[in-house]
């Protein structure tokens, strides 16, 4: 008898953002997440304010898999964080502060070189992601110096150009406006602007809101391990909403 083999679909899902629901994680004693739930669609720009050690990284680092959670589930375009990892970091990019994930003894256009190949850009679509990445960022004239030679604010930009490598359909960006002067700073919000506008789900994690939240789609507040929508200082309301764009709770 001929045995039948059944093969599975390997088509690629369409993009449909970040989904979080009934989110907790625990470290120790203290529940840093309870029960949090948020949703970014494809072309929303989505800010999430609060304190330091309110746990904002902790939810990004869920969703870049990078840390599991203890109940409930994240997923990103449908596949979940903790059963389908690989598939999840195929489509985000991701930046967090204070990271030391540069090769300090190489140049800034090497490193993304580097990192383009590892995410499978081919050798030409590389030159050309970087080389536009450094333009939009406003480092290509610093592009050949070493990053241990770089400023703060410009190993940051770097970070976060490395985020945009292989166009993900996600962002996941980390205090991008810190240690950076006023011109870097209309850069990076020109930059996360655009990756909304060409559809990424872009989630942006801040201790405070002044420079962003004119930007965003969608602004909300983790508070006691749980989001609420931001309408104004200590206050919780509906989510703020620009350009026919909503991001749900």
């Amino acid at each position: 008898m001929r045995r039948i083999v059944r093969r599975s679909s390997t088509r690629p899902r369409e993009p449909s953002g970040l989904k979080a629901q009934q989110l907790t994680r625990r470290f120790g004693e203290r529940t840093i997440l309870d029960t949090a739930e948020i949703e970014v669609a494809p072309g929303v720009m989505a800010v999430l304010e609060g304190p330091n050690g309110a746990g904002k990284t902790t939810l990004l680092r869920i969703f870049a898999t990078v840390v599991r959670p203890d109940r409930g589930n994240a997923s990103v375009d449908g596949y979940d964080v903790v059963k389908e990892g690989a598939h999840v970091r195929q489509r985000i990019g991701a930046a967090f502060v204070n990271e030391r994930s540069l090769y300090w003894r190489l140049t800034g256009r090497e490193n993304l070189r580097l990192f383009a190949r590892t995410r499978g850009l081919s050798s030409h679509d590389a030159r050309l992601q970087v080389d536009s990445l450094l333009e939009e960022l406003d480092l290509a004239t610093i592009s050949r110096r070493w990053v241990a030679d770089l400023s703060a604010g410009q190993r940051q930009r770097l970070i976060i150009a490395r985020a945009g490598l292989g166009t993900p359909s996600s962002m996941l960006i980390d205090e991008p406006l810190r240690g950076l002067d006023d011109d870097g700073i209309e850069t990076m919000l020109s930059f996360l602007r655009a990756r909304a506008t060409s559809g990424a789900a872009v989630l942006v994690v801040a201790p405070k809101l002044d420079e962003l939240r004119p930007r965003a789609d969608a602004v909300y507040r983790l508070c006691d391990g749980q989001i609420h929508p931001w309408t104004g200082p200590e206050t919780v309301g509906p989510p703020i909403v620009r350009d026919g764009h909503d991001a749900h709770i």
